[in-house]
C-alpha cells in the first residue's frame, strides 16, 4: 500500500523518527491508525452510553463547561 501525505504531515514522521519516538515511517503510521481507530471505538461507545441513558430518560445537570473540564484530562492522555 502506498500512502500520499501533505507536506506538514510528512514533516511530523520524519520529526517524529529523527525524535526517537518511533524507528520507522511504517511505526507512525500504524500508531496513528491505531489512535484513530481507539478514538473511534471511544465515540462509539459514548454515542451508544448516550442513546441507552436518553432512552432510560438519564440526563446529566452538568454545564457544558463542566462536561468540558471532566474530559479534558482524558483529551490531554490521548495527545501523549
Amino acid at each position: 500500500m502506498q500512502v500520499s501525505l501533505p507536506l506538514e504531515l510528512e514533516e511530523l514522521v520524519r520529526t517524529t523518527i529523527v525524535n526517537g519516538v518511533y524507528a520507522s515511517e511504517d511505526e507512525v503510521i500504524c500508531a496513528a491508525l491505531q489512535l484513530l481507530k481507539d478514538h473511534t471505538d471511544y465515540l462509539k461507545e459514548e454515542i451508544a452510553r448516550g442513546i441507552d441513558e436518553a432512552d432510560q430518560k438519564v440526563f446529566s445537570t452538568m454545564t457544558l463547561e463542566e462536561l468540558k473540564a471532566e474530559e479534558r484530562p482524558r483529551l490531554a492522555k490521548q495527545t501523549h
